[in-house]
């Protein structure tokens, strides 16, 4: 049996963003607390939001010391802001972070002690506060999903799922995303593409995530490339709105082995979540289509791959695909342009196999096959080499 549970609200449009004062106002809440980062601050992307809350007479304080992959210590100090000034709502601004970070504080609100004891699924038991939610990459998803990951003491990336953990309210401001930086844009939606090609192959199989999660990967195919390389206003809300059905999409059916090897990457490298995924993407790919060539041929062609030939042929056009995609977004090579240490990839094949992702990927995971895959990624070998592993 399938269910779809989507209770957040979802306003879209230009200047949106500039409603949030009457959203609080409207639902009799006074006293908020905005959790962002000071790249948000500094960027001016506030600037409307806090001018609609005071029009509002929402009272509001700031923390704005969220960093990427948030710890337990970011969260706790969150809370602590929320708590001293007696606030009553949360709005997150941001990416990624300053949303997993939102909701991160916010179980602690409710459900006082060590945040850990939390973490997993459905272990979250109390109600958590109102919640809204403000992207302003093309990337996150969470902003609309049921999970928030949490780097923890071990430098382990973490992940809560509860349904408390869904966003009361998101608002997909598109003017937002008109300064985010080329890489930012090609990264975060790279992230995006990521998170619908994989709700739709893995194995947990659902009729309305598959028809969202193939409608984001058509779209962000279309069009990543002028809303990283041009800037182009169209494009970008386009890759925004497409951003969050693949956020609805996974927030469904979860994701793979891309997700599942990326967070020990970004954890112990250092290295951004989107472009993580957007270099392992293309060797998971490869590594996949052997299990479901069916799916990944749906993917390359939504992907834009025009051809006639059989299932795999046309699953292997799709990993070529995404291999042109990095290269024209100008995505890095390999984990060693990045400066990753090599001798690292055993500690995140342990942390890979911890993750839940593993058990509803396309294909049968071992370690030798994600030791592979990371040596390929490591190196920028061309990821047809998987096929060594068939």
């Amino acid at each position: 049996m399938s269910m779809i549970f989507m209770p957040t609200e979802i306003q879209y449009g230009e200047g949106s963003s500039k409603n949030i004062g009457e959203i609080f106002s409207q639902k009799e809440f006074r006293n908020i607390l905005i959790v962002t980062d000071k790249g948000v601050v500094n960027a001016g992307l506030l600037n409307n939001i806090v001018s609609g809350l005071k029009q509002n007479k929402i009272n509001f304080k700031l923390f704005d010391e969220v960093e990427p992959d948030p710890n337990i210590k970011c969260v706790v100090d969150a809370k602590e802001r929320y708590l001293m000034n007696d606030c009553d709502g949360i709005l997150a601004v941001g990416g990624g972070s300053a949303i997993d970070t939102a909701k991160g504080m916010a179980v602690l609100v409710e459900n006082p002690g060590d945040l850990m004891k939390f973490a997993g699924a459905d272990n979250i038991p109390n109600e958590l506060p109102f919640l809204v939610t403000v992207p302003t990459t093309c990337g996150t998803g969470s902003e609309v999903t049921n999970v928030t990951v949490i780097t923890n003491n071990d430098n382990f990336k973490t992940p809560f799922i509860s349904d408390y953990l869904i966003p009361d309210i998101a608002v997909l401001d598109p003017e937002l995303l008109y300064t985010l930086p080329q890489g930012l844009v090609a990264s975060t939606g790279m992230d995006a593409l990521t998170h619908a090609i994989e709700s739709y192959t893995n194995k947990t199989e659902n009729w309305f995530s598959e028809i969202v999660g193939l409608k984001a990967i058509e779209d962000i195919s279309k069009y990543i490339r002028p809303a990283t390389m041009a800037g182009d206003h169209y494009s970008l809300a386009k890759m925004q709105y497409a951003s969050t059905i693949a956020g609805i999409s996974f927030k469904i059916s979860r994701l793979g082995l891309v997700h599942a090897m990326s967070h020990p990457v970004s954890a112990i490298a250092k290295i951004p979540h989107g472009v993580a995924n957007a270099i392992l993407l293309p060797y998971v790919m490869a590594y996949n289509l052997i299990g479901d060539p069916y799916s990944h041929s749906d993917v390359a062609k939504a992907l834009g791959v025009k051809m006639s030939g059989s299932t795999v042929k046309i699953a292997t056009e799709g990993v070529k695909e995404v291999v042109n995609l990095n290269s024209q977004l100008k995505i890095p090579n390999s984990f060693k342009e990045l400066g990753m240490a090599e001798e690292s990839i055993s500690l995140m094949i342990e942390d890979t196999m911890k993750s839940g992702n593993v058990a509803i990927n396309s294909r049968k995971v071992n370690e030798r096959d994600i030791q592979k895959i990371y040596e390929l990624a490591y190196n920028g070998d061309s990821p047809l080499l998987i096929s060594n592993l068939v």
